[in-house]
């Protein structure tokens, strides 16, 4: 009896040992406010608008250690719409992440599930949009480059390597598939970066064959007259981009620039014109804490289109400020001011947050909250 109670007793203390070497976090982020814009369609307007600043979101994470420096993690990760409760990401249950892996100390870390895309990974945390309280409605024009995680991939397989003198790598896998073309509908995503000290250097370079098949969510569903439904039609798309950042006493200074390619186009799917369209967009970002509550930000962009087939050159210039006041490491208030101008016979569209405006001008105020925990 006493050797059964012993052998109890370890038994529990092995298992309490073995749980307390794993552990799971629940987190999320609530961000809501009042949004004023100029012009929609003809006419200003005053929306109550949530997940601007961050996307709003719940979720679940854990890791276990497996012992030999290798762990097993997970991840889940649900967005939501915080005025109406319903799920946003098409309404996917995780539709922001989901995914399984396993990591090791010397080799480096690989997912499977739901992921996102290097541009926003890696390019997006250097921009306005992704440093910044404006959030989405700093985005570059139509978020076509994804700079603002308008959209995830399925189905991915992803690498992340261990840092190494400061670099670090990724490398993603998105599987499509028809039957007799497994090649249809999938993606692939690289991206290599740089830290030392306050430095930060990004490249990164995102591919979807027929994108409107294999994402259906964000700029391939939206009414976006930026990206003039090129998404929908596109046989073929691909966005590079490039970034650094340095962040030095209370200021912090990133410079960014993608280029975006919708090709193949399919005039009967939406698109209007044949060949192909590419965005350039270069953006200049700055932050300074007055206090270390009171953060004042600016940036601006400018982005400049090329439509092979008709020869046009839409193009965008974007002025963005913000001030951010933190009551708390988790919780602030902020007031943001965006200005976009539209050329080349564009018009207007803080796409994918505003419908688009009847002129080549487009002004939107905000006032939030944010809420993390």
């Amino acid at each position: 009896m006493k050797k059964l109670s012993a052998l109890s007793l370890g038994l529990l203390l092995s298992s309490q040992v073995a749980y307390a070497q794993s552990s799971v976090t629940i987190y999320g982020i609530i961000d809501d406010g009042l949004t004023w814009s100029s012009n929609q369609g003809g006419h200003n307007a005053w929306q109550m608008q949530a997940g601007i600043s961050q996307g709003n979101r719940w979720g679940f994470r854990g890791t276990e250690d497996l012992g030999s420096d290798w762990s097993a993690l997970f991840r889940l990760e649900n967005g939501f719409n915080g005025n109406t409760g319903t799920a946003s990401q098409g309404g996917r249950l995780f539709g922001r992440l989901a995914y399984v892996g396993l990591s090791n100390t010397h080799y480096g870390t690989i997912t499977l599930g739901r992921q996102g895309e290097a541009i926003g990974d890696y390019i997006g945390p250097l921009t306005a949009n992704g440093s910044l309280p404006g959030g989405i409605l700093f985005a570059h024009p139509g978020d076509m480059d994804n700079v603002g995680i308008d959209y995830h991939l399925n189905n991915t397989v992803k690498y992340l390597s261990p840092t190494i003198g400061g670099f670090s790598a990724m490398a993603l896998y998105s599987f499509g598939g028809v039957a007799g073309d497994f090649a249809r509908n999938s993606a692939k995503s690289f991206a290599l970066q740089y830290t030392y000290g306050g430095v930060q250097i990004a490249a990164a370079y995102t591919a979807i064959d027929h994108p409107a098949d294999a994402v259906t969510e964000g700029l391939w569903t939206s009414s976006n007259t930026v990206s003039g439904n090129y998404g929908k039609a596109a046989g073929h798309y691909s966005v590079s981009g490039v970034g650094a950042g340095y962040t030095f006493g209370a200021f912090r200074v990133s410079a960014d620039w993608t280029h975006t390619r919708f090709g193949d186009l399919d005039p009967t799917l939406g698109a209007k014109v044949g060949g192909h369209v590419t965005f350039d967009t270069g953006e200049l970002v700055g932050g300074y804490f007055v206090t270390p509550t009171l953060q004042l930000g600016t940036a601006f962009s400018y982005t400049a289109g090329n439509v092979s087939s008709t020869g046009q050159l839409p193009h965008y210039a974007e002025l963005d400020a913000s001030v951010d006041y933190f009551l708390s490491k988790m919780t602030d208030v902020y007031a943001s001011a965006t200005w976009l101008h539209a050329g080349g016979g564009a018009l207007a569209d803080l796409a994918p947050v505003l419908s688009a405006s009847s002129s080549a001008n487009q002004v939107a105020l905000r006032i939030g909250m944010r809420k993390k925990f």
